[in-house]
């Protein structure tokens, strides 16, 4: 690779905020209607009860399902669009008063309860762009869990290590999507530049007017960088601020760990 690819890869790696303003009506037509990992938390809310805390909830996929189980959850998220979408469907389904949203960054929260359940899922600890700021994200966890509470932290390692410590660009297949707040049915297209060496996924997401899918003035462009995690990174940044993984789940039916897993899920508690 020429130096200056390398320059533009560091800058597009550097300068991508981790997350994309406006993009909560968008986000919510991609991923609202996926339930994979909702049966797995619903089973964790009958372990360990109520109150739960999910960090970065979004609009509210996981958390509904639970206030709608009949759990007090609190879903925190640093982006008011995201919970603003959350808000008006909590209303809609009459549980404003087992969900509150609440408007803050995982790295610096303060909430005055503590939780017996804690819920990272989604990848959403993805989103914190270095690891200092993922330390701090844990210890802040660690500081809101019961005595006996445990964290639960989901995420997927497979993209970035299949990618084999290679430059590398997925490109989705393009399919329609509805936008609920605009009222519109979209097309959607999207790429994954994988950059191992600055450890980020970048993402570009395009939503355009399907009878015009190639009109730029008439398509939605959003960019924006995650930062993966490493298994070894994490269980590292979890002893350091005193917690402690208690158990490593493969899949959403909490099944062992194998060599072919795609997703982890780990159970962390306070150290005793």
């Amino acid at each position: 690779m020429a130096e200056d690819d390398n320059q533009d890869s560091q800058e597009v790696a550097h300068d991508l905020p981790s997350w994309a303003p406006g993009f909560a009506s968008y986000y919510e037509a991609l991923t609202g209607d996926f339930r994979g990992d909702v049966p797995m938390y619903l089973e964790m809310a009958k372990r360990y009860g109520s109150p739960i805390l999910e960090l970065a909830c979004g609009t509210g996929r996981v958390a509904i399902p639970l206030a709608e189980a009949g759990y007090e959850v609190v879903a925190m998220d640093f982006d008011k669009d995201m919970l603003s979408v959350g808000q008006s469907k909590a209303k809609m389904l009459d549980l404003t008063r087992r969900l509150q949203f609440s408007k803050a960054d995982m790295k610096t929260f303060s909430l005055r309860k503590k939780f017996p359940l804690i819920i990272a899922g989604a990848n959403s600890l993805i989103h914190l762009p270095k690891s200092s700021d993922l330390k701090k994200a844990l210890s802040r966890c660690k500081s809101h869990l019961e005595p006996d509470g445990s964290l639960f932290i989901a995420f997927e390692p497979t993209q970035y290590i299949s990618a084999a410590g290679k430059y590398r660009v997925e490109r989705e297949r393009p399919r329609q999507v509805f936008n609920r707040e605009l009222g519109e049915t979209l097309l959607y297209r999207g790429t994954t530049t994988i950059d191992p060496n600055f450890q980020r996924i970048l993402r570009h997401h395009e939503f355009a007017n399907p009878r015009a899918p190639h009109d730029a003035s008439r398509t939605a462009v959003f960019d924006y960088a995650t930062r993966p995690i490493f298994p070894g990174e994490l269980e590292v940044l979890i002893d350091s601020v005193g917690l402690k993984i208690m158990d490593i789940a493969g899949d959403y039916e909490l099944r062992p760990m194998t060599r072919q897993s795609e997703k982890l899920i780990y159970r962390v508690m306070r150290k005793k």
